[in-house]
């Protein structure tokens, strides 16, 4: 199976070109059109030339308003940079609880148990639908050039919304699937860093698992996203009606922009 082409960047990583996936109609989603990321807080002028000859012309961020803060992106300037924040802080990267709770951490599944929430959230939360929609309604009024969204690991918010976008266009559940779980792959050295750090705090295996799950993507967080979508909403299009605020037309006019 096909997956995402990844744009090397030296100082980001999990940074995916979309283009290439095929959908149930047979048509495919254009090449340096939608682009998926990490942070992009450490890029250097040479990591800022490859998203620009790349053809990048709108940076959408994702994070929370305290994350942008403290961690800006380091643009070249010629994107359109846009802050919409699908939450007032990050859910899923936040370990600040469990690192409290270090020593004394008895229950292993307590980081799997804590993301399986906060994907719920990322699907119910108003806040998170209002985020979703605005992000559309970018993309339905950006008619030329790369598009590239972004939260810190690039794997949840940006995973979700990626999982949203590939569901509308109508790209099978299993290619979406794989494409989610890519970042295991793409991220893995971050990964292992964070587990090192984990390590420094506490060698707690309860601790240890849980930053572990919360550091990766799982096909439980995944099915976890297609049955609240399905079996609280009745399926993709109808999130998209009701919850997002989008039309029908809205969804032909995305498919015109970003399939051929």
């Amino acid at each position: 199976m096909r997956v995402a082409q990844e744009i090397k960047l030296k100082n980001g990583f999990n940074c995916r070109d979309l283009g290439g996936y095929q959908t149930t109609s047979g048509r495919m989603v254009k090449a340096h059109k939608l682009i998926r990321a990490g942070y992009l807080s450490d890029l250097d002028s040479a990591d800022q030339q490859v998203l620009d000859d790349y053809g990048v012309r709108t940076v959408i961020d994702l994070r929370s308003p305290m994350e942008i803060l403290k961690y800006p992106d380091q643009l070249s300037g010629r994107s359109r940079y846009l802050r919409i924040p699908v939450s007032r802080q990050d859910l899923t990267e936040s370990t600040a609880n469990l690192r409290s709770l270090a020593g004394q951490l008895t229950d292993k599944r307590a980081g799997f148990q804590l993301m399986m929430r906060s994907y719920q959230q990322l699907i119910v939360n108003v806040e998170a639908q209002q985020a979703y929609r605005h992000f559309f309604q970018v993309l339905l009024s950006s008619a030329s050039g790369g598009i590239l969204f972004h939260c810190s690991s690039g794997k949840d918010r940006t995973g979700l919304l990626t999982i949203l976008t590939l569901m509308m266009l109508g790209v099978p559940d299993d290619v979406v699937k794989a494409d989610y779980l890519q970042s295991n792959w793409v991220s893995a050295i971050r990964v292992n860093d964070r587990l090192n750090e984990a390590k420094r705090v506490s060698g707690n295996l309860a601790y240890l698992q849980s930053i572990f799950d919360l550091s990766i993507v799982r096909e439980a967080y995944f099915e976890r996203v297609l049955s609240i979508i399905n079996d609280q909403y009745g399926g993709i299009k109808s999130y998209c009606y009701e919850q997002l605020g989008l039309s029908e037309d809205d969804l032909t006019k995305l498919k015109e922009l970003v399939l051929e």
